[in-house]
């Protein structure tokens, strides 16, 4: 059985065209309006809930709210050490992914630059 990739869209927007980020996998929001009072332990298990199948290649769009990002990125990374972003590149009118490894070798490394 092949793995089909998954985009989990981190702050779900109607009025966004992700048709883009479709190339990368299938879309699946995360959250949508949460509004303005965060229940933080209720949308930290929201969010494992859907992104319980969480599996390497798969990648996180970071849209919306950062907040939310980042809840994303920490439940995915309690899945897998290394955690693929999407954004969107305004200059070259694409997505890019990002590559982050949270794994313990990583605490260790120095590559340069921060915008190396």
């Amino acid at each position: 059985m092949q793995n089909e990739r998954t985009v989990f869209v981190a702050h779900a927007n109607e009025r966004k065209d992700l048709k883009a980020a479709e190339q990368f996998g299938k879309l699946r929001d995360v959250f949508g309006n949460v509004g303005r009072n965060y229940n933080t332990p209720r949308m930290i298990e929201h969010a494992r809930r859907v992104m319980e199948d969480w599996q390497a290649g798969d990648s996180i769009l970071m849209i919306g709210d950062p907040v939310l990002c980042g809840i994303c990125i920490a439940i995915a990374s309690e899945y897998d050490a290394v955690v693929n972003t999407l954004s969107w590149d305004r200059n070259e009118f694409q997505y890019i992914t990002r590559r982050w490894d949270f794994g313990p070798e990583s605490r260790n490394v120095i590559t340069g630059p921060l915008g190396a």
